[in-house]
């Protein structure tokens, strides 16, 4: 207890009925309540039944979460997540408080708490990211040129934040350094699609002589071999700055293991895969997760072209092709948002194309735990 405030450890229950669930359902709640807080919006929030499913503990990583409790309410909440197969150094931890508790050092309480749990699991870098919406001043946000006054350059020299924002300050006072800007963009998807005819002509034009385009609701268990190798190198070509990460480790088993787990959490991940004809090899593949509850909004996950692939117009394809799919099982699809690097710019024009538009940023920090 300190400052009129105490830290706890969430426990999280085994189902969402019954007094076990209550700490739980608050948290998720304090967690949607945060959202509203940043963005206006619940667009990047999830289902508890998701939430639950997710921030369990499974073969391939583990995640701990805390809670201060002031004034008979829960007022921030913070995680430390870790890898156990890849990234065995590597922690990513967050920190988050309502406004109506800021100032009283409860974000660094509960940051330390995460810092301090990722240090016990014998990690030694710490990864971190804070959100910022574009502002109703300009839409440039938070991704600015880099020459702007007051900006916080990434490694990577590619976007920028606005250094006098309060996410940015709390970062860089706990010692972290900016290493990404990545780009959050939404598509209203009744805006946006009058150009998608032409577009996936084009794309199909150039793409369809020498692969085929396929579309499933999960991956069938014949192709999961496959796809672990297209997940496996997501984990390394997607950009990351100079905060390098480990290849992550996927076969077969583990891909049945991800379908299992969002079966389980009410998600149901959408693919679009183009298939090499004279290989048999997979080429590329984007994906889309659609929460149950929450069918209007849909994520948008990976989108992969391997290397040796690229310049034949796949990504265009398969993500045109994807977004079909999702209107075609759910009527009432409205949305798809999306993170993006601001120096993949190649997959920025993509978005751009069919419809994407910024909506605000996130930086991508890490700090030493030595």
């Amino acid at each position: 207890m300190s400052a009129g405030y105490r830290i706890e450890r969430l426990r999280l229950p085994s189902r969402l009925e019954g007094p076990e669930a209550e700490e739980f359902l608050e948290f998720s709640r304090l967690t949607d309540a945060v959202q509203r807080q940043i963005w206006g919006h619940e667009d990047r929030c999830s289902p508890p039944e998701y939430r639950l499913r997710v921030w369990r503990d499974s073969p391939y990583d583990e995640t701990a979460l805390f809670f201060a409790r002031a004034g008979g309410r829960m007022a921030g909440r913070a995680w430390c997540r870790v890898s156990l197969k890849e990234d065995l150094d590597r922690a990513m931890v967050r920190a988050e408080v309502l406004d109506d508790f800021s100032g009283r050092g409860l974000g660094r309480a509960l940051l330390d708490a995460a810092l301090e749990e990722a240090r016990r699991r014998g990690r030694t870098v710490a990864d971190a990211f804070t959100e910022h919406p574009v502002p109703a001043s300009g839409p440039a946000g938070s991704g600015g040129s880099p020459a702007e006054d007051g900006a916080v350059v990434p490694s990577t020299g590619t976007g920028a934040l606005r250094a006098a924002e309060r996410p940015v300050r709390f970062a860089r006072a706990a010692g972290f350094s900016l290493n990404q800007v990545v780009r959050f963009s939404a598509l209203d998807l009744a805006a946006h699609d009058g150009g998608w005819p032409a577009l996936a002509a084009a794309a199909s034009a150039k793409a369809s002589t020498e692969y085929e385009l396929m579309t499933w609701e999960g991956v069938p268990p014949e192709h999961r071999a496959g796809m672990a190798e297209l997940f496996a190198r997501m984990s390394v070509d997607a950009p990351q700055g100079e905060s390098w990460t480990d290849a992550a480790v996927w076969d077969a088993e583990r891909v049945a293991a991800l379908e299992a787990m969002l079966a389980e959490a009410g998600t149901v991940p959408l693919y679009a895969v183009a298939r090499h004809r004279a290989t048999g090899e997979f080429a590329a593949y984007t994906a889309l997760w659609v929460r149950r509850g929450k069918e209007d909004v849909a994520d948008q996950d990976d989108t992969l072209v391997r290397a040796g692939h690229r310049g034949r117009s796949l990504g265009m394809w398969i993500k045109l092709a994807n977004l079909a799919q999702y209107r075609a099982r759910y009527p009432q699809a409205a949305k798809v948002v999306t993170f993006n690097a601001e120096e993949n710019a190649h997959m920025l024009a993509i978005n751009e194309a069919i419809g994407f538009r910024p909506a605000g940023h996130d930086g991508e920090w890490y700090r030493s735990l030595r």
